[in-house]
């Protein structure tokens, strides 16, 4: 664990998904039931040209709340706003970012023992990842 968003949240238990489609979301909702109970949030951005309300439905019951966001510099992102509604039409709490690490301060502020899952999209992971490596 090194970097500047590691830094940012010192407490939390960071993840990064590359998951984007409804199997990924079923995946990590699995992966998320087997393990012990702690406040989940999501910082989420994803393309337009994929299904997102078929990958959060299964993430809904395991999630605290999601932070929406944009994938900086691709055409193809689906902006945070809409990303935060799909996210409360699959019954979760959800607002809008303005960055992951926008979205990983006020986490850390509100909760700093959380867990903290940033996904969505192979192009997040791959930014998060240049950004913090």
């Amino acid at each position: 664990r090194q970097g500047p968003l590691a830094e940012s949240a010192p407490g939390a238990e960071l993840w990064l998904d590359g998951g984007h489609n409804p199997a990924g979301g079923e995946a990590v909702a699995a992966t998320l039931a087997g393990m012990p109970k702690r406040a989940t949030y999501l910082i989420c951005g994803m393309l337009n040209t994929k299904d997102i309300g078929g990958y959060l439905r299964p993430l809904a019951p395991h999630v605290t709340r999601l932070h929406a966001v944009s994938i900086p510099g691709e055409k193809a992102t689906l902006p945070a706003a809409e990303t935060e509604a799909a996210a409360r039409e699959a019954r979760m709490a959800a607002v809008s970012s303005g960055s992951v690490a926008e979205a990983l301060a006020a986490i850390a502020a509100e909760d700093a023992g959380a867990r903290v899952l940033i996904c969505g999209s192979l192009y997040l992971a791959g930014t998060v990842l240049r950004e913090n490596g």
